[in-house]
């Protein structure tokens, strides 16, 4: 069966304030479609899975990806997006727009087609839960998490975050989400104590921004850290999420580990050279196989 994946998330749109007080304002984007262009540098069949505003601007998607298991609704769901000098960022939903669930896809929508990986994409804790656990049931062979920092800032209990990660083979958070799960510690201490609690997660891959992503497989001795690859930073937005469609995208294609977080670390680097989806929508999959080869010999491993 030929390799498919779909990206359960959000469309938005966001206005954006930077540390140097410019603003770019109705920036079209979202943590699904982010991750969606990610992915499809690397594989050809990917679906979309999250309500769709029809004010959202369709052209940009260019035809890219499966939108039939997308639910239309009125609006797309709007936020404030504010960037600190250290690359911290707090996304705040438009006040009417603040329950996030009506923007969310919903359990059920997990069995409304069929993929053999998956990725989640910051979404409320209860649906990532239902979703995850739709999906299993469905068959879906590899799930990817990537979980929101409201959840981890104290909503949810730590035990049932836990739990929730030992049943996906991905776990993809932030540097800011795991800094807020675990505390201060040190970056490769703090993928210790996640190794710790979900040992049975295929990979552990923490992302930090200009520094590129820190990793460990499960079983192996060693941790990884890929850089991140040379690009021109126009705005971060989105970075994250398309370094996790890029690595799930390889990773269904049982690569090497490290070939897997090159590739998302790959698709992160297109997708800083714009606003919005501008720069993944230029990206072109030669230009992103001449920038994986350049990044290979600039990985690093250390003893786990």
């Amino acid at each position: 069966m030929t390799p498919s994946l779909a990206v359960f998330g959000n469309f938005t749109i966001d206005d954006l304030v930077f540390p140097d007080g410019s603003t770019r304002w109705a920036v079209p984007g979202g943590s699904a479609i982010y991750a969606a262009f990610g992915a499809s540098l690397w594989v050809e069949d990917v679906s979309v899975v999250a309500p769709l505003g029809v004010d959202y601007p369709m052209t940009l998607l260019a035809g890219r990806f499966d939108l039939s298991r997308c639910p239309r609704v009125a609006r797309t769901l709007r936020n404030w997006g504010l960037y600190e000098e250290d690359g911290t960022r707090h996304f705040l939903s438009r006040s009417a727009m603040r329950n996030w669930s009506e923007f969310s896809p919903r359990p059920e929508d997990a069995s409304s087609g069929y993929q053999t990986a998956a990725h989640i994409a910051p979404l409320p804790y209860n649906i990532a839960v239902e979703l995850t656990r739709r999906l299993r049931k469905d068959g879906t062979l590899t799930i990817s998490l990537d979980l929101d920092d409201h959840d981890l800032a104290g909503s949810v209990d730590v035990n049932a975050i836990t739990k929730l990660l030992g049943e996906t083979d991905l776990f993809l958070p932030s540097l800011q989400d795991v800094r807020t799960l675990l505390g201060g510690a040190e970056t490769l201490e703090n993928l210790r104590r996640l190794r710790s609690v979900a040992p049975d997660v295929r990979l552990i891959a923490i992302k930090c921004g200009t520094e590129g992503v820190i990793a460990h497989a499960a079983g192996a001795s060693e941790w990884v850290r890929v850089p991140a690859a040379p690009a021109h930073l126009v705005s971060a937005t989105g970075a994250g999420d398309a370094f996790c469609g890029g690595a799930l995208a390889a990773f269904t294609r049982e690569v090497d580990v490290i070939e897997a977080l090159l590739a998302g670390v790959i698709s992160a680097s297109f997708c800083v050279e714009g606003f919005g989806v501008a720069g993944l929508l230029a990206a072109t999959h030669d230009e992103a196989c001449s920038r994986l080869a350049m990044l290979r010999p600039r990985v690093e491993v250390g003893p786990m």
